[in-house]
């Protein structure tokens, strides 16, 4: 088919409306704007203006670029598989289902999984996956191996832990983690316990020592309490004995005064 040989309709082809071409054209004058106004002018963009309200457009929730519909794959190459066959992670199975795949690849559940070519495979195996190129079909049955392709399909994806791939390497990996996470977990909880009771007994010299100190601070005040009262009896009395001795000579001395005074007026009044 050539380009000058398409039989466009009338539809596809329609003439565009030819505005401010006069009264007869149907919109002369205005060109379909109406009269004065801002939306008549040129340069105007006002479509989703709500009067100061945050508009539709606008209030929309926003997904960005992802689609939801689109599933996830995960491809790989031939190169993992060599990967695998170096590193004895396959051990002695026949075939590797999509469990298994998933698991060694570290690839989410119910992923579409597919083979690409990269390098020769070195071994022959069996494989499940979704799909695959027709060069790594041609190196699989050049080995005398096959590729079963399954339909994906989200429900019945679904992995089973008993059918995981057992590997002697991997056990033993898993179990030294799990010792060494136990370990860990034993020495925290003794860790722990001693810090307790490192910190009650600390408490417990602490009280001690304030009670202690508190006990000689009594002591103390009450000695001194008593010296204190027993000094301030004796100044009392000393004052009290001051005063008195004070007082008396004061009344012997006034006494004397008192007396010499009568004898000088009783000879006064002989002699008168």
């Amino acid at each position: 088919m050539k380009l000058n040989s398409f039989n466009l309709s009338e539809q596809v082809n329609k003439k565009r409306k030819r505005i401010c071409r006069g009264i007869g054209s149907g919109k002369g004058k205005t060109g379909g704007r109406g009269l004065k106004g801002q939306k008549s002018r040129s340069g105007v963009s006002i479509n989703g203006f709500e009067g100061g309200q945050m508009p539709l457009h606008m209030r929309m929730p926003k997904h960005g670029f992802k689609s939801r519909s689109k599933m996830k794959k995960t491809i790989l190459k031939t190169d993992f598989l060599n990967f695998c066959f170096e590193r004895n992670l396959i051990g002695k199975k026949n075939t590797l289902k999509i469990e298994d795949i998933e698991s060694l690849s570290k690839a989410k559940k119910n992923t579409y999984i597919k083979f690409l070519m990269g390098n020769k495979l070195s071994n022959a195996i069996n494989v499940e996956a979704h799909s695959a190129s027709e060069n790594v079909i041609k190196e699989f049955k050049r080995l005398g191996a096959e590729i079963k392709i399954i339909k994906f399909s989200k429900k019945s994806a679904k992995v089973n832990t008993d059918n995981s791939i057992s590997n002697s390497k991997s056990k033993k990996i898993s179990n030294s983690k799990l010792k060494k996470a136990e370990s860990k977990i034993a020495n925290d909880t003794e860790k722990t316990s001693q810090s307790k009771t490192d910190k009650i007994e600390k408490g417990i010299l602490k009280t001690k020592k304030k009670v202690e100190s508190k006990i000689v601070d009594n002591k103390n005040k009450a000695s001194q309490s008593t010296t204190d009262k027993k000094e301030k009896k004796i100044i009392k009395t000393k004052k009290k004995v001051e005063s008195k001795i004070v007082d008396n000579k004061n009344k012997a001395s006034q006494s004397t005064t008192d007396k010499k005074e009568k004898k000088i007026i009783k000879t006064k009044k002989k002699n008168k």
